[in-house]
């Protein structure tokens, strides 16, 4: 089968499309899947860049061995394990499957898998699961009804679906920070202003929130505290930048040392890997009623992967970014 993959940690460049990959075969309580499309995430590049320097004790400090890159797919069941009960052969699927999505086929656990609805495509499923997971788990608990929420870095993959969550969630107002060319983008996904922080720094909006959802953390939270309210929860779900040891992971972290000086609540956005299937199943369920859009910038065939990961790692993609696979 065809796979693009790695063995070496670098960029876009050390990622080769091979054609005579073995095709994987599911063990018990999993599903093989034919894929259709890969959704790509910041998750794929940190990992194949082995970036920050402590993932690389996950994945290994000098060689991350041969991987197949891709984390979000979206296909057709073709094969099933011992044990699975809920899905067969011939289901549409999408899910989280951590590595091995861009490649004719996958093996992953059933549980990571939510049956596609007619009328939602490949590509727009492919885009869903780890956005979907980290913008629905970090919003819900939270209490949303009634409140002023702000999303910082609302146009992209995690953020734009997290403008959606916070309106269908009963937010009584909405504020997205996104760049100008996005803002028509972000006001017809239900934001009530967007700022533009190329033009204008957030922490002179002149509004005070009760949630901060925030997918960059570029702006430390002692600064922030000057637009929340003293009960006011952060909720710190990604990183831009940070340095090559903690990467993303340092404005997390420094967001909840901060925490504990503060009369703000911290409280850190993960998506979890197993058992996901009930929340991506949910959102899928939204898009095919129309409640809620995937906006994707570009589909790229399986050969522009290359291309595809480049995109994706300037950072400043409107959306999600896919690989196709006919």
């Amino acid at each position: 089968m065809r796979a693009v993959t790695y063995s070496r940690y670098g960029g876009p460049e050390t990622h080769t499309l091979e054609h005579d990959v073995e095709v994987p075969e599911p063990g018990e309580g999993e599903v093989r899947v034919r894929v259709a499309a890969v959704g790509l995430n910041p998750y794929d590049w940190h990992i194949y860049r082995g970036d920050p320097w402590l993932a690389r004790f996950a994945f290994g400090l000098r060689s991350p061995g041969s991987r197949i890159v891709g984390s979000d797919v979206a296909g057709v069941v073709d094969a099933v394990g011992a044990g699975v009960e809920r899905l067969a052969v011939g289901d549409r699927v999408c899910g989280f499957v951590g590595f091995g999505g861009a490649a004719d086929a996958v093996v992953t656990k059933e549980n990571r898998l939510a049956l596609v609805p007619a009328g939602v495509s490949d590509e727009a499923a492919a885009a869903v699961p780890i956005p979907a997971l980290t913008a629905l788990l970090g919003l819900e608990p939270l209490g949303v009804e009634g409140t002023r929420v702000l999303i910082i870095g609302a146009s992209g993959g995690v953020g734009h679906m997290a403008v959606q969550f916070a309106r269908m969630l009963g937010a009584a107002r909405v504020v997205a920070v996104c760049s100008g060319r996005n803002a028509a983008m972000v006001t017809s996904l239900g934001a009530d202003r967007v700022i533009d922080y190329t033009r204008e720094s957030v922490l002179d909006c002149g509004e005070t929130f009760d949630i901060v959802f925030d997918t960059v953390t570029t702006t430390p939270l002692r600064r922030l505290r000057r637009i929340m309210a003293s009960d006011a929860i952060y909720a710190p779900a990604g990183g831009v930048g940070g340095g090559p040891l903690l990467g993303p992971a340092w404005g997390m972290y420094r967001s909840v040392v901060a925490g504990w000086t503060v009369s703000q609540t911290v409280r850190t956005v993960s998506a979890r890997e197993d058992d996901t299937a009930p929340e991506v199943g949910r959102f899928l369920d939204w898009i095919a009623a129309g409640d809620v859009q995937v906006m994707l910038e570009r589909a790229y065939p399986l050969e522009q992967h290359a291309e595809a990961l480049a995109r994706l790692e300037t950072q400043h993609v409107s959306g999600k970014v896919v690989l196709t696979i006919p």
